[in-house]
């Protein structure tokens, strides 16, 4: 899959995905493969989740995890990325889901959902954007946590909507104590992923077989190389190209992002993640 860089610098160029593609690969004589990948899928997502919370997400400035700026989860039906793919994707390259701040008022009239998990007034959501192959803006959807199914032509916001809710996310306290974390490097302001990406999404199976039904975010936290490669060391089961992960790798530390869990589950403490900056393997 390819890594595209936006030229539009109102969208950026933070958060592409796709930069550590075809860099982990399974020692198919050692095991299973169907359990390996999973295990790595499983282990390395969680450890991008727990970090965000002692890292990243610990400075919040909330006074107490009731009321933390960003939501529990943030789910999306396969459906929609369907819509959206067979939407799109024959009009430009990718889709951005940009992080924005919104108030609890404009979260249940934008999703129709009444199930909002923080009592803060204001919090993390995302705005997905398809671009045109001049990295243009085709639209600004909501997709995240719908109370209903997904409509292309009802869950969109303006442009001038969408410019507020980001600059909100800006000057938010949140994003200025994010910064000064990962100082002296910036924090991602979204995950750009090409249409290839998403429909890998559409038809990844479960070890039945099966197509999923929805796909349930969580924040994460890019964790330190070092880490990732004592993890490669520790299991033998991977062929690890250490230079070019390293070199894909480099300056995405300490950076927010989503981590993907695809339902439903296939094993209980097994789950199938992945990292929508495609920053693990």
């Amino acid at each position: 899959m390819e890594t595209l860089e936006l030229k539009n610098p109102e969208f950026g160029t933070e958060a592409i995905g796709n930069k550590l593609a075809d860099l982990v690969s399974l020692r198919k004589e050692r095991t299973n493969p169907l359990v390996a990948a999973g295990h790595m899928d499983h282990d390395i997502g969680i450890m991008f989740m727990f970090q965000a919370k002692k890292g990243v997400l610990s400075n919040s400035g909330a006074a107490s995890k009731l009321v933390n700026p960003f939501l529990n989860s943030y789910s999306v039906d396969i459906s929609t990325f369907e819509t959206l793919f067979n939407t799109f994707s024959p009009q430009g390259k990718g889709i951005k889901f940009e992080f924005i701040f919104i108030s609890q008022q404009d979260y249940i009239k934008y999703t129709g959902s009444t199930n909002v998990s923080t009592g803060a007034t204001e919090f993390l959501y995302f705005v997905a954007t398809p671009l045109d192959h001049n990295d243009s803006a085709m639209g600004h959807y909501i997709i995240f946590n719908l109370g209903h199914k997904f409509e292309a032509s009802m869950d969109f916001i303006s442009p001038e909507e969408r410019r507020t809710l980001h600059d909100n996310y800006l000057s938010s306290q949140f994003y200025s104590n994010m910064n000064a974390y990962r100082a002296p490097l910036m924090q991602a302001e979204g995950i750009y992923y090409t249409w290839a990406d998403i429909n890998k999404i559409l038809n990844e199976r479960n070890i039945d077989g099966r197509l999923y039904k929805e796909v349930q975010f969580f924040l994460g936290e890019v964790i330190e190389l070092d880490i990732i490669r004592e993890y490669f060391r520790d299991n033998p089961y991977y062929i690890f190209d250490d230079v070019a992960y390293a070199a894909a790798y480099g300056g995405n530390e300490k950076r927010l992002t989503t981590i993907g869990k695809y339902l439903p589950d296939d094993l209980v403490g097994k789950e199938v993640f992945f990292d929508m900056g495609s920053l693990y393997p």
